[in-house]
């Protein structure tokens, strides 16, 4: 996969607080032999049992980025994985290449540190963030309320955007635990200037409780799934 470059790109909508479209998230897939989808958990577990974690984190982050380039004007939040990033300068010379080649305006991608839990080096993190924030790109921290670490994090690396990991959107109208960690998070965002985004939503409820509390992006089934085309979600 890796070398044939078997992967795509889906699209999911990330809206305000109108329902109004504020940016797509690129979700990789990846085909297999016969062109059949093959979703990202079976294909990363392969790449890491294999050694391969990098090899195939770069040939997606490359692919995002060409898949941003056709959404004209609209951000692109794209997904890397921290941990297996050795060298910023290295690593990423080839994600940034892609972007100059097609003209991406910088300051429509958003790049999204996922597996947040799983990042030990905050340093190491920091260096990333500030090349690609030298480069005028933005950068989100997902997953935020797993981990004990994650409200040091924010506070270290500040990022354009926050999100709240889905395991407190989903039913946070009615679980006062919940919606005690979204009010937390939501207040160390205000802090720090980043924009609070809620991942994972399927209820209005939920969202519209979210809402009222500040949040200011959502993104979920409820607003789109993941598909091909992204002027497929805002029927």
């Amino acid at each position: 996969m890796i070398k044939n470059e078997q992967v795509i790109c889906y699209y999911q909508p990330i809206v305000d607080a109108e329902k109004n479209i504020y940016a797509y998230e690129m979700l990789s897939r990846f085909l297999d032999e016969e062109g059949d989808i093959l979703y990202p958990g079976e294909v990363f577990g392969a790449a890491k049992e294999r050694g391969r974690l990098y090899a195939l984190d770069r040939i997606c982050r490359m692919t995002a980025v060409k898949y941003a380039a056709k959404l004209d004007n609209t951000k692109a939040f794209i997904n890397f994985i921290p941990t297996s990033i050795y060298s910023p300068e290295h690593c990423l010379r080839s994600t940034t290449a892609v972007a100059n080649s097609l003209g991406v305006n910088p300051g429509n991608l958003v790049f999204e540190v996922v597996e947040t839990e799983k990042v030990e080096d905050i340093n190491h993190l920091k260096k990333i963030m500030a090349f690609y924030k030298a480069r005028g790109f933005q950068y989100a921290l997902d997953d935020v309320g797993e981990g004990h670490s994650t409200l040091q994090m924010l506070e270290e690396i500040k990022p354009h955007y926050m999100k709240l990991d889905m395991k407190y959107v989903q039913g946070v109208a009615t679980n006062i635990e919940k919606q005690k960690v979204a009010l937390q998070f939501l207040q160390k965002a205000k802090e720090i200037y980043s924009i609070p985004l809620a991942e994972g939503i399927e209820e209005k409820e939920d969202w519209e409780w979210l809402k009222k509390k500040g949040y200011q992006l959502f993104q979920g089934y409820y607003f789109g799934k993941p598909l091909p085309h992204p002027l497929e979600d805002s029927k």
